[in-house]
């Protein structure tokens, strides 16, 4: 192949997509070779000087696969999903076809193109590649466009081969806690594991589920332990003040906003947060303070403009406590 033919050989897009389109059929891949001049132009994907021989002169499905590769150790994932399909066009050995599934999907996950890598993925799960980065970047791309169902059976089988992953299980518990089932959610994370220390995710869907199945005393120290091991989290002191509140102890709330702010000075929630309790406090001047910076930090939310309203209400006239 001359070398100006190669340079406007890799684009992802207009091959990527009918690749996509056309690469699954029945139970074996149909893949027509396409004529080098029915590609598009792309001058962002020209070859390393290292492979431009090799890539001028009929060059194989080995040839594009090394290119896929370099290209991908270059974080040029775009080009790399081209130079995996164009591999897969020129009819690689059956062995290598799964493989080679898996690269052009992962390509396109890494590109950003979470959509489009879904059918790849799952054609290379089903001619039973075994790789649990395969299983990990499917759920995540099913998450995505919302596939709960679907994503939750590939993050177990990424858990079956490892259950100490924590992308898995911070997104498998989150699915299970969108999809209320709480039960699930407690018999994932409330077990003995070579990891004790849970993430602040973990914790907040822990605690939710704690409370939501009636057992807001374990989601209360779920919560406690979640924020000594992670003392920074805003999520976990913003769940467990809340909790704290919901069980009339406010003083406690407090105590916990206060400290997490100083953690946290600019997070809008916090000071939104703060603020109401306060109010709830009788503690007024503070309270007009944490949600005018809250406010003013970004928080456009109707609870934050409200509380503020009868703050300043109460400000202006008898001492009144913020009704819940």
């Amino acid at each position: 192949m001359p070398k100006s033919q190669f340079d406007s050989h890799l684009h992802h897009g207009p091959l990527a997509s009918r690749l996509i389109g056309a690469l699954f059929v029945a139970l074996g891949l149909v893949l027509a070779l396409l004529a080098p001049t029915c590609l598009s132009a792309a001058p962002n994907c020209p070859p390393p000087p290292s492979m431009k021989d090799r890539l001028q002169n009929a060059p194989t499905a080995d040839d594009y696969t090394d290119l896929g590769v370099w290209f991908a150790g270059h974080d040029q994932y775009d080009c790399a999903a081209d130079a995996f399909a164009t591999a897969l066009q020129a009819k690689p050995p059956d062995k290598y076809v799964p493989h080679l599934i898996f690269m052009f999907g992962s390509s396109l996950y890494l590109s950003g193109d979470l959509q489009e890598a879904i059918p790849a993925l799952q054609e290379a799960e089903h001619r039973g590649y075994k790789d649990n980065r395969l299983h990990l970047m499917l759920a995540a791309a099913l998450d995505s466009t919302h596939n709960s169902a679907d994503a939750e059976a590939e993050w177990r089988t990424a858990l079956a081969f490892d259950p100490e992953i924590t992308a898995a299980l911070d997104a498998l518990s989150t699915d299970l806690v969108n999809d209320a089932d709480y039960p699930s959610v407690i018999e994932l994370l409330d077990k003995p594991r070579v990891q004790p220390q849970r993430t602040p995710t973990q914790c907040a869907n822990l605690a939710t589920a704690y409370e939501r199945t009636g057992k807001p005393g374990q989601a209360l120290e779920v919560l406690r332990n979640g924020l000594n091991t992670s003392p920074e989290s805003a999520e976990v002191a913003g769940q467990l003040a809340a909790l704290l509140v919901r069980s009339s102890r406010d003083e406690e709330a407090a105590s916990v906003l206060e400290i997490a702010l100083t953690r946290n000075p600019d997070d809008p929630r916090l000071h939104e947060a703060f603020g109401t309790v306060l109010a709830r406090l009788n503690r007024m001047p503070e309270a007009r303070e944490h949600l005018e910076r809250a406010i003013a930090l970004g928080d456009t939310s109707p609870d934050a403009k409200s509380n503020l309203a009868k703050v300043i209400q109460a400000l202006g006239a008898a001492p009144q406590s913020l009704s819940p």
